[in-house]
């Protein structure tokens, strides 16, 4: 057991090294932040009198926009955990080691899941330190409130996009193949499957209830963390139907991750 640690400890350290060194964590961090911004500024210009809008209007204008960002961050941090190590011939050599399969699928989960955590962390946490700043006329509580519950779900949406990134790492033949997938999951995802609900709720309107709709939209991860964070934007309390969303995408996580241990325990390279 104290072995399997320390090898998912260098491993992770070595992935998290490895997004320092590719800017992730900076583009990261400077793409969340400036998300931020654009939406509170933006908004607090659209009337011309350039006055900040209530806090929740503008949550949900952050929220509305990071459920496109934070998937695509996640993709771009992992799409070539695997591949690219293979390509390179990297990966062969780490198999020789004594590096167990499942701790090295650990090891790259946690150091590409701590850099897309420490980027929502900094690039979220601006909007806080500007109301502390008094730049916004916010109530500090109630934003760091939303702000904390944005980054946590925001970092579970983007755990499901990396191990889904894993997972097809892991059976992509070359880089280009990879990316080329993860981004029409990416698509499929966050544009075409609400897209797809919307169009199919008004060609079939009075046939479907708003129970069955909600079931559909919390199957897509993308939708959970939406509905996640626009629910308690409406509540100054967690419910439990938000709650249980939280819980749906940490049983993705869990169910992706299994996933990703058979592929790899399964593949020869």
């Amino acid at each position: 057991m104290r072995s399997f640690l320390s090898s998912v400890r260098v491993v992770a350290a070595k992935e998290f090294r490895d997004c320092w060194r590719n800017l992730w964590l900076i583009v990261g961090s400077a793409l969340f932040a400036c998300l931020s911004l654009a939406v509170v500024f933006g908004t607090a210009a659209i009337g011309g009198d350039f006055s900040f809008r209530p806090l929740e209007a503008v949550m949900t204008s952050v929220v509305t926009l990071g459920v496109f960002l934070i998937p695509l961050i996640a993709v771009l941090i992992s799409y070539d955990a695997f591949v690219g190590e293979q390509e390179h011939g990297t990966l062969i050599l780490l198999l020789t080691y004594p590096l167990s399969r499942p701790a090295l699928l650990t090891g790259k989960l946690l150091g590409q899941s701590a850099a897309l955590g420490v980027c929502l962390l900094l690039g979220f946490s601006v909007l806080p330190l500007l109301t502390v700043l008094n730049v916004l006329p916010y109530d500090l509580t109630r934003l760091s409130l939303l702000t904390a519950v944005l980054i946590f779900s925001g970092w579970l949406l983007g755990l499901v996009f990396i191990l889904i990134s894993l997972t097809i790492s892991l059976l992509a033949k070359n880089k280009a193949r990879a990316l080329g997938v993860l981004l029409s999951i990416w698509l499929l995802s966050v544009l075409f499957y609400d897209l797809g609900l919307l169009i199919i709720t008004i060609a079939f309107e009075h046939q479907i209830t708003n129970g069955f709709l909600n079931i559909c939209l919390a199957v897509n991860p993308a939708s959970a963390f939406r509905l996640f964070n626009q629910q308690l934007l409406e509540n100054s309390t967690i419910p439990l139907q938000t709650a249980w969303l939280g819980v749906y995408l940490c049983l993705w996580s869990a169910v992706l991750f299994v996933l990703d241990r058979f592929i790899l325990n399964k593949r020869t390279f």
